[in-house]
């Protein structure tokens, strides 16, 4: 996983994310303000208008790390998957549906554990349709126990990094900006970046399952 994580197109797709995740935090709670004394817009904008838009980021960042993971796969290739408009329907009607389902479940109501398995289940997807149906490979959607415990540990650790930078650099933008509410922002930005490191553990573990498959 190493070898990914220091490549120029990791860090391109990375700053893409990033990029985007702090355009949507930012219009979502701008957004959310300005519907704050209107009860169905509000609604509405917290609970399906921003999770279905931050479900549109995850497909994008499964679609931009898949490659990655699977060398076989290209970007082409992956394309004409996307062009499938009842896979694609499907896929974010899963995704979306998953992410309602999560906020009445104590243990995945956090975004911190929602996040990773969210992305986990884009790429799940992605692994299903583009390679396990067509390789007729018997698919096991959890990970073995070594690659669980890379998962669990990467979660923990992105969660304890995501935290103390919600706190410092929120804290710098107040100061430098003469602002208040910034954690908020900073928050939400770091919940969909820090997903990506699990993401990327969920795929190399089922790239042991493909590997076991070709034995």
């Amino acid at each position: 996983m190493f070898d990914i994580l220091l490549s120029f197109q990791f860090v391109g797709i990375s700053l893409l994310v990033i990029l985007l995740s702090t355009v949507l935090a930012y219009a979502c709670i701008r957004l959310h303000k300005k519907l704050l004394y209107i009860a169905a817009a509000e609604w509405l904008m917290e609970h399906v208008y921003c999770p279905l838009a931050k479900v549109l980021l995850l497909m994008l960042m499964a679609f931009l790390l898949f490659p990655m993971i699977f060398i076989d796969i290209s970007y082409s290739q992956l394309s004409q998957l996307f062009l499938q408009t009842s896979f694609l329907l499907n896929m974010l009607n899963i995704l979306f549906f998953c992410s309602l389902l999560f906020t009445f479940l104590p243990l995945l109501s956090h975004p911190t554990i929602a996040m990773p398995v969210l992305g986990c289940i884009a790429t799940g997807l992605l692994f299903l349709h583009q390679i396990a149906i067509p390789s007729q490979l018997d698919f096991s959607w959890i990970p073995s126990s070594t690659a669980a415990g890379h998962i669990l540990l990467l979660v923990l650790l992105t969660h304890l990094i995501s935290r103390w930078l919600n706190n410092k650099v929120s804290e710098w933008i107040d100061l430098r900006f003469i602002v208040t509410g910034s954690k908020a922002l900073i928050t939400d930005i770091n919940y969909l970046i820090f997903q990506i490191p699990v993401v990327l553990a969920y795929g190399k573990g089922l790239t042991l399952q493909l590997a076991n498959h070709t034995l």
